[in-house]
């Protein structure tokens, strides 16, 4: 790895980790954006987005153990963790071509979805609607380390309060991205440099983490938001064509 990568996955970790912070989630959705365009292969990218979110939900539902609506986010988690392995052997087998065209594809559907439609529906708590976040979120998380949506639109609907809501939401995160990772080790994925490349991630993440304390009373996390999507969706066209 020569130093203008290493810069790279600093400036990427740091807007991962500053997203994070202020907004709640995003951190893979951010790195996705990025990471597919210099890596060597999109499952390494996928790999180094997975790592960085599992150190940060972890250390985030370690600290928030006590707030996790556990029974909730339990039928989501055991859908997610079914669906993962096929999802992660899937993107083995996937020419990278296809790859970043679904990716775009799911990045610009996202998008649109958070900028005109998050506000206007809210979905039931029913175990049904349960088992269909998950589901989509173990499949997403399992291709493109982009797990983070469906639960995010289902919790934030299921759960009014909020520091329940942010705890059951990195709960579910590090449980799937923890999982996520091992099948990733199993599939022969994570290699010595994805394991490096994401050490020099984390480094940004803990800086971006730190500059978004110092400023999130200050920020209107929904215009960040939004600009974020609009980024989204660039990123999503440039990898559509």
């Amino acid at each position: 790895m020569d130093w203008i990568h290493s810069v790279l996955l600093i400036l990427i970790g740091s807007g991962a980790g500053f997203i994070q912070r202020v907004s709640g989630f995003g951190l893979s959705i951010f790195t996705m954006i990025f990471l597919p365009h210099f890596l060597p292969t999109h499952t390494a990218a996928a790999a180094i987005s997975a790592l960085l979110s599992s150190a940060t939900t972890t250390y985030n539902a370690i600290r928030y153990r006590k707030n996790v609506a556990y029974k909730m986010v339990l039928p989501m988690i055991i859908t997610a963790l079914v669906l993962i392995p096929p999802a992660v052997h899937f993107s083995v087998v996937v020419p990278g071509k296809i790859f970043k065209i679904l990716l775009g594809i799911i990045l610009i559907l996202i998008s649109l979805y958070f900028i005109f439609f998050n506000t206007r529906i809210r979905i039931r708590p029913t175990l049904f609607n349960g088992i269909l976040s998950g589901s989509l979120s173990g499949i997403l998380g399992g291709l493109f380390s982009t797990s983070g949506p469906p639960a995010v639109i289902y919790l934030s609907s299921a759960i009014t309060e909020n520091t329940a809501y942010f705890a059951t939401i990195q709960f579910y995160f590090c449980i799937t991205n923890l999982y996520t990772t091992a099948m990733r080790i199993i599939n022969g994925i994570i290699t010595p440099d994805i394991w490096l490349y994401s050490a020099i991630g984390m480094i940004g993440c803990m800086i971006g983490d730190f500059i978004g304390k110092k400023v999130f009373d200050k920020l209107d996390s929904d215009k960040l938001k939004k600009i974020i999507y609009i980024g989204m969706i660039i990123s999503g066209i440039v990898m559509f064509f």
